[in-house]
């Protein structure tokens, strides 16, 4: 009981002061017990008390995020917690299923979230509906049993340039972004929607020329983004472009697969499946990427990026000779490739 009250304690002092460090909730729940909110088959006589299930895929459930499309996992510090979840939500099984929490031992839950698709992060939830957002990058490092730097997240402009149409609402802020810059310019578009205050936990730099330096939360980037095109700017191909490259370059993976199925049902299926195989493979998801560039050098036999990287995700899963008959199939069709050799060459194939 004390371990449930201490690691529910660290979550409401982070949902409640945001910016504080999140140390004490990290090491709190790497060694706390932790619950999912499952949909399976009604039990019978027996009861789950606590399962972790490694290498098999489970119904969990999850919130989709309406406005980025990224997947949102609720995790809870207690059984009660989950069943105050479900009464508060109104939530309903399809028929002949039922909600059961799964009990997981301490750290176990973050190797989890890697079978989750679009997953963008998870969110601890107390009884009242508060919760505490963890994102993508520090799952994973939580699910190698290490506590993530307190430092915010950084990333360069990932577009050549971002252009504000004259006559834009600006409003400014401070924000730490490390020892080095402990209140450096926080800039944001009223116009263009809201974020929370821990998206400011994930930062890019936008130097501007009227007013130096300045800083975004990645969230609210895209966020402009979006607002920029309803402005009408830029067209909608670049738009959704620069989308795409923004959510990979500030590493929302979980967003930019929702993006990416987005565009595959919308007529541009052989570019989405190319940048998917691309976050796949900076997820870590090998055998994903590999089985989508097989599909897709099979589909799309003139595009050779599947195959060159559908290669090398099977050579990094040490299936070598399934690697070099993918490169050499692909090459009796298009010898010469100089995207191909580049393949064989770096792979020594």
């Amino acid at each position: 009981m004390k371990m449930v009250e201490t690691l529910e304690h660290v979550i409401r002092q982070a949902a409640d002061h945001p910016r504080h460090s999140r140390g004490p909730l990290y090491r709190e729940l790497l060694r706390s017990e932790t619950f999912l909110l499952t949909v399976d088959k009604p039990l019978t006589a027996e009861k789950v008390t606590r399962v972790t299930r490694n290498n098999e895929t489970f119904p969990v459930w999850a919130d989709r995020d309406a406005e980025l499309g990224g997947v949102w996992v609720p995790v809870f510090p207690a059984r009660d917690v989950v069943a105050r979840f479900v009464t508060s939500r109104g939530l309903r099984t399809p028929k002949g299923k039922e909600f059961l929490w799964m009990g997981h031992k301490p750290g176990a839950v973050f190797g989890l979230m890697r079978g989750v698709r679009c997953f963008a992060g998870m969110r601890l939830f107390l009884e009242d509906g508060s919760f505490v957002s963890i994102p993508w990058t520090d799952v994973q490092v939580l699910s190698e049993g290490r506590v993530p730097s307190e430092r915010p997240e950084v990333y360069e402009l990932p577009l050549t340039k971002l252009v504000l149409p004259a006559g834009t609402k600006l409003a400014f802020g401070c924000v730490s972004v490390g020892p080095d810059e402990p209140r450096a310019k926080l800039l944001c578009l009223p116009d263009a929607g809201h974020f929370r205050a821990d998206d400011v936990r994930k930062l890019v730099k936008l130097p501007l020329s009227s007013v130096g330096t300045t800083w975004m939360a990645c969230r609210h980037f895209i966020q402009v983004l979006r607002y920029l095109r309803a402005q009408g700017a830029p067209s909608d191909g670049a738009y959704m472009d620069e989308l795409l490259t923004a959510m990979i370059g500030f590493q929302m993976f979980g967003e930019a697969e929702a993006l990416c199925e987005q565009l595959a049902s919308h007529g541009r299926e052989a570019y989405a499946w190319n940048a998917l195989a691309s976050v796949y493979a900076r997820e870590g998801k090998l055998a994903d990427c590999a089985a989508l560039c097989r599909q897709g050098a099979a589909k799309y036999p003139d595009e050779t990026t599947f195959a060159a990287s559908g290669a090398r995700a099977l050579h990094r899963l040490g299936r070598g000779a399934e690697a070099k008959a993918l490169l050499e199939d692909a090459l009796r069709r298009r010898p010469g490739d100089p995207r191909l050799l580049a393949a064989r060459r770096d792979l020594s194939l």
